[in-house]
């Protein structure tokens, strides 16, 4: 998958979440055209940016349980950590 792949689908869950409306795991993998295990996994990249992703039952939808907001600026950060990680583990 390329960078933008990548971001697209990290966005379009972002935006699914903020509106709450997700649907359950496999209406939410649907809406974004993956599996529900890769689901998943895009969900624990949320995470490591920083989001707290929780479940409703009662209303059918996954909800941040925090103040997340996806930024430009969340990316760059994690790309740049990144990028010091491979280049000290490299010079290390």
């Amino acid at each position: 998958m390329s960078p933008f792949e990548r971001i697209t689908r990290l966005v379009d869950m972002h935006q699914l979440i903020k509106q709450k409306g997700t649907g359950s795991p496999i209406e939410f993998a649907r809406k974004l055209h993956i599996s529900r295990s890769q689901l998943y996994n895009v969900k624990e990249e949320l995470a490591d940016y920083g989001a707290v992703i929780k479940y409703s039952r009662k209303q059918e939808t996954f909800y941040y349980g925090n103040d997340f907001e996806l930024t430009e600026t969340v990316f760059w950060k994690r790309e740049v950590e990144d990028f010091f990680k491979k280049k000290l583990s490299v010079q290390g």
